[in-house]
């Protein structure tokens, strides 16, 4: 049967979720082509998790911003920063909403190329991924700021025969067999019988902003059958509530 979840503290306590990572970021580099075209290098630097050193930025392609038109990979031989002083063109990405007639609103950023006087040379519009062209279809205007969805980690001591049902919007999880078997089923249907007691694994969706937070793939599922005891923590959103 299962043991009562732990309520959630208003300082937050409750335990440690499973591995925390960063999201990958994007960034972008005025250039120009051997005749004189400005472009931008899209640079990609990859996710890094649990304190590990930060890998060096990738190149993802480059944008030509006259035309929105999107090139995979390195920039074309000959390629390097525009006009005679060096070095001193900048870029600015702005993150900007565009609210459509019904009132739904979608992030894109803007692209703002700056020459070395400060006037703005080019512009293009992207997705959020930095490198997908963005076409509006309403009114471009700053984001409403939004508000963190509040979590609340839960625990839960199940003792067979039992199942054990992952809410919805679960942003980590973790489990610990005192007693197997236990299988669990992940979203795909691949189940996966663990025996071995003592073992523990963890799963985590990092989130890609401040406000939303990471969605595990759902339905998972935790069975256990008669003898077979297991601790599983999990962090989800408060308004979900308990459940088992």
């Amino acid at each position: 049967m299962p043991v009562e979840p732990l309520p959630c503290l208003p300082s937050g306590g409750g335990g440690t979720p499973g591995t925390s990572c960063c999201s990958p970021s994007i960034t972008s580099t005025p250039l120009c082509l051997a005749d004189g075209t400005p472009v931008l290098l899209v640079l990609r630097s990859p996710c890094v998790c649990d304190g590990a050193p930060a890998a060096a930025p990738e190149t993802v392609g480059w944008l030509n911003p006259a035309t929105s038109a999107f090139t995979p990979g390195p920039v074309p031989a000959g390629t390097g920063p525009c006009g005679t002083s060096e070095g001193c063109a900048s870029v600015v990405v702005l993150p900007l909403c565009d609210v459509a007639p019904d009132g739904t609103s979608t992030t894109f950023l803007r692209h703002l190329v700056h020459d070395c006087d400060g006037a703005v040379t080019a512009t293009t519009d992207t997705a959020t991924d930095g490198v997908t062209a963005y076409t509006l279809v309403g009114t471009v205007g700053e984001c409403a700021p939004c508000e963190p969805v509040a979590m609340c980690p839960q625990l839960l001591g199940l003792s067979g025969p039992e199942t054990w049902n992952m809410p919805a919007g679960t942003e980590s999880v973790s489990i610990t067999v005192s007693c197997g078997p236990v299988t669990v089923t992940d979203c795909t249907g691949a189940a996966t019988v663990i025996n071995e007691c003592g073992t523990a694994f963890s799963w985590s969706a990092p989130s890609t902003n401040s406000c939303e937070p990471g969605r595990l793939c759902d339905p998972l599922t935790v069975g256990l059958p008669e003898g077979a005891t297991a601790y599983i923590q999990w962090l989800s959103p408060c308004a979900s509530g308990d459940q088992s």
